[in-house]
């Protein structure tokens, strides 16, 4: 006698394939984030910076060594970050340095307000902790009142909680 396949055997049978499939990306995707390169530093999120006023700018990072993990790989203590601003690409120029606090609670990011700059200016930054630098970010201040010259463009980047509906702010404001 032929072996029927009842619509009960076929919802099993496909319930077993759909979960195993399921599984192995779970487990493919955990090898995955374990196959991050470690020992890239504390960096690993790289630098950004924005708010540019004709005075001013503001400089941000992240410390996670492991972005994927919890608290991006960092022990719930919060940590002083230097961060130096520079007229040139070689850092050679500093024009102001300070320390920031990187707070465990807002996840271990940076806001750097950075006063006291050149109008319409390119500086580049940076972050160090310890041993670990940042790569080098570059950014500029707005122009000065006045100012008419090609005109000025912007770009505008953030974070969105999606399923919440509203746009989140996170990290704290330093000097």
């Amino acid at each position: 006698m032929l072996n029927m396949i009842t619509r009960r055997k076929l919802l099993a049978f496909t319930g077993r394939f759909g979960a195993q499939a399921f599984l192995s990306s779970l487990f493919l995707g955990k090898a995955f984030a374990q196959g991050i390169d470690k020992g890239r530093g504390l960096f690993t999120l790289g630098v950004a910076s924005g708010d540019p006023f004709p005075d001013g700018v503001v400089l941000w990072t992240r410390l996670a060594p492991d972005p994927l993990s919890t608290r991006g790989g960092m022990d719930k203590i919060s940590v002083n970050v230097n961060w130096e601003i520079a007229t040139d690409q070689n850092m050679s120029e500093i024009v102001q340095r300070g320390t920031a606090l990187a707070h465990a609670d807002f996840g271990h990011s940076v806001h750097v307000e950075v006063d006291g700059l050149e109008a319409n200016q390119h500086y580049w930054y940076r972050f160090r902790v310890g041993p670990d630098t940042s790569p080098i970010g570059r950014t500029r201040t707005a122009p000065g009142a006045g100012f008419v010259e090609g005109g000025v463009k912007f770009a505008v980047a953030s974070c969105q909680h999606y399923e919440q509906g509203y746009y989140t702010a996170h990290g704290h404001m330093a000097n």
